[in-house]
């Protein structure tokens, strides 16, 4: 009797430790593991139904209201160019920096952007690559085909391609879109200056210096330095004001003093 007691007694002490022994994992069944470090993260499990688990979860928290939807951009334009009516007038953001990598990432997300297609044309031509430039400024003709400023470094480049005429018609629209836009005179009075029109060019010099006199200064006009017709055009100029041909004379009297502007 003792003997089966003892025996009763090891056989449940035996099952119980059998039972509360750590068991090895099941086939099928995935464990979570941190990665060892500089392991590339291990691929996900395949979803496989998940045992019932003992405490029952909380309730998922309901999502909020979902963000109203941004307005379209008009149709035909994109991003910065849906806002803008026209080029000069409304300020333009995030222009900096102008170097060509960065241009070049913004037109691929804002293809049709004339302002940043005339910027990349500005900066071919500072280096050289003219037929670029005017690759870049059609397309921001095309996009926006009213804009002065764009026609007028059409003109430059076609110029400076030797296309005088194409050059000639470039400026010409400038300046029809922009009747006192200085710089497309003075400019079409340089495409007159290389194909020898001398009366054409020191006629559309003129016009220009009198619509903006900053074009002498050659900080703002660095070409008004080598323009070997501009003596000529400033002459022309102060005679069709109404000048005097007659030497200067000189007063005994001291200059009359200016007004200083009322405060």
């Amino acid at each position: 009797m003792r003997v089966r007691s003892a025996a009763l007694v090891l056989a449940l002490t035996a099952g119980t430790f059998l039972a509360g022994a750590p068991l090895p994992p099941a086939p099928g069944v995935a464990f979570a593991q941190e990665p060892e470090p500089g392991a590339a993260p291990p691929p996900e499990p395949s979803p496989r139904p998940a045992p019932s688990p003992s405490p029952t979860p909380p309730p998922p928290i309901p999502p909020g209201p979902a963000p109203a939807p941004s307005p379209a951009p008009a149709p035909g334009r994109s991003g910065a160019a849906a806002a803008r009516s026209d080029f000069g007038t409304a300020p333009i953001v995030q222009a900096y920096p102008m170097d060509y990598h960065s241009l070049a990432d913004r037109l691929e997300n804002d293809p049709n952007n004339a302002a940043l297609l005339n910027e990349l044309g500005d900066f071919l031509v500072q280096h050289g690559r003219i037929r670029s430039a005017i690759v870049q400024y059609e397309k921001a003709l095309k996009a926006q085909p009213d804009l002065a400023i764009v026609w007028n470094n059409l003109g430059v480049a076609y110029t400076a391609s030797g296309k005088y005429l194409e050059g000639e018609r470039a400026y010409r629209k400038a300046t029809r879109l922009n009747p006192g836009y200085g710089l497309a005179y003075y400019n079409l009075g340089a495409n007159y200056d290389q194909r020898d029109d001398y009366d054409n060019a020191i006629m559309f010099y003129q016009r220009a210096i009198e619509l903006d006199p900053t074009l002498l200064d050659v900080r703002v006009n660095p070409q008004v330095a080598s323009n070997r017709h501009l003596a000529v055009v400033l002459v022309k100029s102060y005679l069709d004001r109404g000048g005097s041909v007659v030497l200067p004379v000189q007063s005994m009297y001291p200059p009359k003093p200016r007004r200083k502007p009322a405060p």
